[in-house]
């Protein structure tokens, strides 16, 4: 028989499994997301490497409902450079995302061809490949016989993914898939605790003028993965005498969000954004924070376009 320490030790292992799965399976049914994704398409969609002609490096952390203990902490950088005179872009995207018990950690490559369509249209395809390392500590879970429970530990799950791109100096429409494997996910005993999920983006935007010093830039993203609802978001953003952009952010029924954005010089922008939830978790936190730092290099020792919409 099964003495009552035993049954409670059981018990509890239980749970904490349940507990694992449950943020297990949060992660793979949504990656990481950013408000502020027009900044940095190149973190999800490989075919925008090297659009902007300039060697372009960007850094991004968002701090995600505030308040709540083991709440999501993301930190992104990507650069990304087109090869000049070979219609060829290449990018490196390095991506930390926190949720207890959880940490991951993604290095990517990006490559793109870019096609002339029309004198202002283009049309890339982009070819992403790396690995995520995932960091499981079931430590970090409160209220269990950790001796009882194994530590899920670490796992390096390589993958790929596939993007395209159709753009000019005033719009854009990108579809991209940034994790074409489903990687299983299993602790020390190979027991499969969930796999990572195939997302689809779709993504869009175009800037319009209102007048001589004014400009606007409405914007969209759909994520679509098995296992979660559809997420629709959408932003629009005014640009002020070609330096100021002040807008913001709706993502259905999960939140509502400002932004800004201020455009130093020709090569280094800044920008911010918060977004309240909507939800019911909204009474737990105090909403999201997003910084994102954006800096251009232009090997061709030529003047830098400026305001650069995408």
């Amino acid at each position: 028989m099964i003495n009552n320490k035993n049954a409670s030790r059981m018990k509890i292992s239980s749970i904490v499994l349940l507990l694992l799965c449950i943020v297990m399976n949060v992660s793979a049914q949504q990656d990481p997301m950013f408000t502020q994704y027009m900044h940095n398409p190149v973190s999800i969609n490989p075919a925008y490497a090297g659009s902007r002609g300039t060697l372009n490096a960007v850094l991004m952390n968002r701090q995600q409902w505030v308040g709540i203990d083991g709440a999501p902490t993301t930190m992104t950088f990507s650069i990304n450079s087109p090869f000049i005179g070979y219609n060829v872009g290449v990018g490196l995207s390095l991506i930390y995302d926190q949720i207890e018990p959880t940490k991951q950690v993604g290095v990517y490559t990006d490559y793109s061809y870019h096609l002339k369509i029309t004198e202002k249209v283009k049309l890339a395809f982009g070819l992403k490949a790396g690995f995520n390392m995932y960091d499981v500590n079931t430590q970090k879970l409160r209220g269990a016989l950790f001796e009882d429970y194994p530590k899920v530990g670490k796992m390096y799950l390589p993958n790929f993914g596939l993007g395209s791109y159709l753009y000019s100096d005033r719009f854009y429409l990108g579809l991209s898939i940034p994790k074409m494997l489903q990687n299983s996910l299993s602790d020390n005993a190979n027991t499969l605790l969930n796999k990572e999920e195939r997302h689809y983006f779709f993504t869009g935007g175009l800037v319009f003028d209102v007048s001589e010093n004014v400009r606007f830039k409405p914007s969209f993203i759909f994520r679509m993965v098995n296992g979660a609802p559809l997420s629709a978001e959408f932003s629009g953003a005014v640009l002020l005498h070609d330096r100021l952009w002040l807008g913001g952010m709706y993502r259905y029924t999960e939140a509502l969000g400002a932004m800004i954005k201020f455009d130093i010089t020709n090569q280094l922008s800044l920008g911010y954004s918060y977004d309240m939830t909507l939800s019911r978790l909204g009474n737990y936190n105090q909403g999201s924070h997003e910084v994102y730092i954006c800096y251009d290099i232009d090997f061709q020792n030529k003047k830098i376009l400026s305001p650069r919409f995408f």
